[in-house]
């Protein structure tokens, strides 16, 4: 069945509405029919099976038939912390960890950042952003859609991530393998943050900062990652242990 997001303000009571490149995707591509039924999200972890009523230029009605709750959802929320890089390489990661299940996103200003765009270009690529995830949230049959916040800076991120009660920094320079982070079988971590740095990585005194605000620092193994493939690898080390990345998650 396929699946389409739309936005909160197209659902009314038990009508639907899809619109715009969606509405012509679904019936010059697809070549869906009245009758057809199709999923549709929003990305809050509600997802609707839905029937087309009506179909007209640019517009397609459905009627609502069932709904469920946190389809394709982790146990665990994690929030990836990434070091500001190039675009395509900030594209393909954000596309990449929807599919790895991350709940949040924040891009952030580290010391060995690229220079800052201005204010118009930012705006633009969080946009852009937005929309990757999207795409992804319904290629990999999610309900829930990440969060992604604009670009921070350092001290602005450390702040941010109080609230999560398990804090983790990778670091090529570290060597304690994350494989020694303990897991509580009792009390397993639900929200959690995951620190990745720019290309060229962190200063030690970046480091030191992430630890005084709570962070344990981990090591990826003995090769140097580049941060886009970083950023997946621990993810995707993270979703294992505590998730439910090819395992079952763990039982609370």
């Amino acid at each position: 069945m396929h699946r389409f997001y739309i936005p909160r303000q197209n659902i009314s009571q038990n009508t639907a509405f899809i619109e715009g490149q969606d509405a012509r995707h679904l019936t010059q591509v697809l070549r869906q029919n009245i009758g057809d039924r199709v999923e549709l999200v929003h990305g809050d972890g509600t997802c609707w099976e839905a029937c087309i009523v009506s179909m007209d230029a640019g517009k397609v009605e459905l009627s609502l038939l069932s709904r469920t709750i946190s389809r394709g959802e982790s146990p665990v929320s994690i929030t990836v912390a990434q070091g500001m890089l190039k675009d395509k390489k900030m594209d393909m990661i954000i596309r990449h960890l929807t599919e790895l299940g991350i709940t949040q996103w924040i891009p952030f200003f580290a010391h060995r950042s690229i220079p800052r765009p201005d204010p118009k270009k930012l705006s633009a690529r969080v946009e852009r952003w937005q929309r990757i995830s999207r795409e992804a949230m319904k290629q990999c049959k999610r309900s829930q859609l990440p969060l992604i916040a604009p670009p921070v800076s350092f001290d602005a991120l450390l702040g941010m991530s109080q609230d999560h009660d398990e804090k983790i920094a990778f670091w090529e320079k570290e060597s304690v393998p994350f494989g020694n982070i303990a897991i509580s079988k009792t009390s397993p971590p639900k929200k959690i943050m995951v620190l990745i740095g720019p290309e060229g990585g962190f200063p030690e005194s970046e480091i030191e900062a992430a630890r005084a605000a709570g962070f344990s620092a981990f090591s990826l193994g003995s090769r140097i990652l580049r941060a886009e493939t970083a950023s997946l690898t621990a993810c995707a080390l993270v979703q294992h242990y505590f998730g439910d990345l090819g395992k079952k998650a763990l039982d609370t």
